[in-house]
């Protein structure tokens, strides 16, 4: 998370931050995994859920644990700090919630943003004066669930996007079109190779492990997580979530639209339609129009009246001959 949110620091952002979040997570997973089976290996099931400092009890030398574990805790702090306090910077440079405008505002050379880490440390100790871990984790563990599973439908969508072949190409250009005369003084123009994932490239090592499926489902891992730990949270998080939403919608409506044409509803709608009611094998036959042998007629279902003139025409094909060579 500390990558990620000093990305704007980094020489190579593609690279390093997938790099080092995953070579942070792969390490901290196996400590983490070590820690649980030698713990549950050597203690009673009962002093683990009634005593929280049974891990400095049984380890060897008790005060080199308690010195990690206040060492682990200030970097967690400094981590976030100094991270988070950037973050909600750029959020509110980026001048989409005019409300939190305050925040983007910075001293020094670099910037730095005292407003938005003096507002970071004052609800940090809000957190803080709970002063009961179980109701804080659940607390704490929704936005960044949320935000996980934001993150994994945002890459599903533009994967399903470029894959669907909606011109993406096209999609881009009024992205550009619709930029404010302020942003077209400041901003470059993007092109699909820039936003939409292309799987087969392996630019980067890591590129090899891109799936959009995979995507998918973390995003709906990360949900269901949310409404397993807490439900009642978890409508919370969501409806605020929903509520910034609305309210930017309401306030910027000239920010730029997003880069993804795909609706999950309606694939959804009809993904479930062909499972239902999948077509018959001769109504999946489709004839590419660049074939040079063969040849084919159309007829129109629908008829031409004024009163449709929205409504989208279907054709079907029902002549196909060789053509004579």
């Amino acid at each position: 998370v500390s990558t990620q949110s000093t990305g704007g620091d980094l020489k190579n952002p593609l690279n390093n931050i997938s790099t080092g979040s995953l070579a942070s997570l792969a390490f901290s997973g196996f400590l983490y995994y070590m820690f649980v089976i030698l713990l549950a290996g050597s203690v009673q099931r009962e002093l683990l859920l009634s005593d929280y400092m049974i891990a400095s009890e049984v380890s060897w030398i008790s005060w080199m644990f308690l010195i990690g574990l206040y060492i682990a805790s200030l970097s967690s702090i400094l981590g976030s700090l100094y991270g988070a306090p950037r973050v909600f910077q750029c959020i509110a440079l980026d001048n989409i919630i005019p409300i939190i405008g305050i925040f983007g505002k910075g001293r020094g050379a670099n910037n730095e943003p005292v407003i938005a880490t003096i507002t970071v440390s004052l609800v940090s100790c809000c957190f803080v004066l709970v002063g009961h871990l179980n109701i804080l984790a659940p607390i704490t563990a929704m936005p960044f669930l949320l935000t996980y599973a934001a993150v994994n439908y945002a890459y599903f969508s533009l994967a399903m996007t470029e894959e669907r072949s909606i011109k993406p190409q096209s999609i881009l250009d009024q992205y550009n079109s619709e930029s404010t005369p302020i942003m077209k003084d400041t901003e470059q123009n993007i092109t699909s190779e820039d936003v939409y994932p292309d799987e087969s490239k392996g630019g980067y090592w890591h590129e090899n492990l891109q799936s959009k499926w995979l995507t998918f489902v973390g995003a709906f891992l990360s949900v269901l997580m949310m409404f397993l730990i807490h439900w009642l949270f978890a409508v919370l998080t969501i409806g605020l979530a929903t509520l910034i939403y609305f309210y930017t919608r309401t306030t910027s409506p000239g920010t730029k639209p997003g880069a993804s044409s795909f609706v999950l509803s309606k694939w959804l709608y009809h993904v479930i339609r062909s499972v239902i009611h999948p077509l018959p094998a001769e109504e999946k036959i489709v004839i590419a129009t660049d074939t040079p042998d063969v040849s084919y007629k159309t007829m129109q279902l629908t008829d031409e009246n004024t009163d449709y003139q929205e409504r989208e025409k279907v054709h079907q094909s029902v002549i196909s001959e060789q053509i004579e060579t």
